[in-house]
């Protein structure tokens, strides 16, 4: 079944984007990752949940690499609920919320959610969609 293009919009709840910036924040100096579950709706793409994932990167400062494991029991375990896989997090440790080179040569899946967090001072995130990295504005959702 063909999902529905988000629109240029991230829905994501206040409460989910406190936890993603700590996650960056405990991951310091190191790159945090992990997999993003939601749903495509009317409005754009809603995050419902996020799942971490060990970095199995050789160079977890300057790169990630999320578990394929994780990948295929999240997977599994969305069939049938509606929800989804509908993208990936990083953090960006001593970098901007943009997407890195390595970020792009990797983003190929259409319409996937690249969501990147900063851990300096401005503590930024920043959503992207797959393969052109085009912007996409995030709403708040309800908490």
């Amino acid at each position: 079944m063909p999902k529905p293009r988000s629109d240029g919009v991230l829905i994501l709840s206040a409460a989910l984007r406190d936890q993603l910036s700590a996650a960056a924040r405990v991951a310091f100096p190191a790159e945090c990752c992990g997999l993003l579950e939601g749903v495509w709706n009317g409005q754009g793409v809603m995050v419902t949940a996020f799942h971490p994932s060990a970095n199995l990167s050789p160079a977890p400062e300057t790169a990630f690499e999320i578990d394929p494991a994780l990948h295929f029991c999240l997977l599994r375990g969305l069939r049938g609920t509606g929800r989804a896989v509908v993208g990936c997090y990083h953090s960006h440790p001593t970098g901007k919320a943009l997407p890195s080179p390595r970020d792009r040569a990797n983003g190929c899946e259409e319409d996937f959610v690249w969501v990147i967090i900063t851990t300096g001072v401005n503590n930024t995130l920043a959503a992207f969609q797959g393969p052109r990295f085009q912007p996409l504005a995030i709403k708040n959702a309800w908490p």
